[in-house]
């Protein structure tokens, strides 16, 4: 892999074949006040180009239709954490997203996964099963239950996958719990402090809102214009969808609780300090027609993160595991399978 500089504002100043040496020599210029943090090298594997695969509710085996798959409950000391177990090999455990429940992984993409790994999926706080004894909560109590629940199934070895949100609760576990992480993996999400780029004013309303017409607005949000017709059409259909597992309400409680920890997460100095620690071999996946959370964000998290490795998928949107879901769930297994 070929180590660059990712910055229209570095591009072409310095080229390196071992990342260690040249952030080593970057740092030492960020603490000479001769470059700026986000001038830090990233690792950069490319644009990949993959042909759009929505399964539309095909025949093809799905794990959530499997009898004998059943939400499951672990009690913690704060409360109650509803998930799904499924798979074989080492564990994967998933974080979803903005005012998201499981429902929202894309079945065929978590099944893709479960033919090597042993799938963890869950509800965050204040949804559905999942619930603690403190209404109030930050992106810190959101990682300590994801913390909880790697403990209490005593997974050893885990990839933790955040998608969206999900990505900055998986930032902070790492930042707080480096060592129940193996590999990390950020899909579509956003880094801390002040280089993040929060979604624009009319995403934020499209995916918060309600009521008629609501489907269509996050569809057009979630999805580039030429995946729109086939994400409206299978984007139900390919949902995880469990029987006896109804998708959850999302609550204003929640929405509210939610939103703080995206406009927090902008202003967090303390997590962007502790991230630039994070030594876990990290994978980053940016979609280049992501309109929530802008690929820009992913390629300054590539920047923060010591030993991460960046890829943008050409044409992707914000929900790309439905577009892409057994492409990407190949490069999420051949990454977890490096040493």
């Amino acid at each position: 892999m070929t180590f660059k500089y990712r910055s229209d504002v570095t591009s072409g100043l310095l080229s390196c074949q071992k990342r260690s040496g040249c952030r080593l020599i970057a740092q030492l210029l960020v603490c000479s006040g001769l470059l700026v943090p986000q001038m830090l090298p990233v690792a950069y594997a490319g644009t990949v180009a993959w042909q759009d695969d929505m399964r539309c509710g095909s025949g093809a085996f799905r794990q959530d239709r499997q009898a004998g798959l059943k939400e499951r409950i672990l009690e913690t000391p704060n409360g109650s954490i509803g998930y799904f177990r499924f798979g074989h090999g080492s564990p994967i455990v998933l974080i979803t997203g903005y005012r998201a429940s499981m429902a929202e992984w894309n079945a065929y993409f978590l099944s893709d996964l479960a033919k090597h790994h042993e799938v963890v999926v869950f509800d965050n706080r204040g949804i559905g099963q999942s619930q603690m004894h403190d209404a109030s909560y930050s992106v810190r109590d959101l990682a300590s239950d994801t913390a909880a629940l790697l403990r209490g199934l005593h997974l050893k070895n885990a990839t933790v996958l955040g998608w969206s949100m999900g990505g900055i609760i998986a930032q902070q576990l790492a930042i707080d719990e480096p060592s129940l992480i193996s590999k990390l993996i950020l899909l579509s999400s956003m880094p801390p402090g002040p280089r993040a780029a929060l979604p624009p004013t009319d995403v934020d309303q499209a995916l918060s809102g309600s009521g008629s017409g609501h489907f269509d607005h996050v569809m057009e949000v979630l999805f580039p214009t030429p995946a729109l017709p086939s994400a409206k059409a299978c984007f139900v259909h390919d949902m995880f969808a469990p029987v006896g597992y109804t998708e959850p309400h999302i609550t204003d409680a929640v929405t509210h609780a939610q939103d703080l920890i995206l406009r927090r997460w902008k202003q967090d100095n303390q997590a962007l300090r502790g991230l630039d620690r994070v030594t876990v071999p990290t994978l980053i996946l940016a979609g280049t027609s992501d309109e929530v959370l802008r690929p820009s964000n992913s390629v300054v998290l590539g920047h923060i993160l010591p030993n991460a490795t960046l890829v943008e998928v050409r044409a992707g949107g914000h929900a790309m595991m439905y577009q892409y879901p057994r492409q990407l769930a190949d490069r999420i297994v051949r990454f977890i399978g490096t040493q």
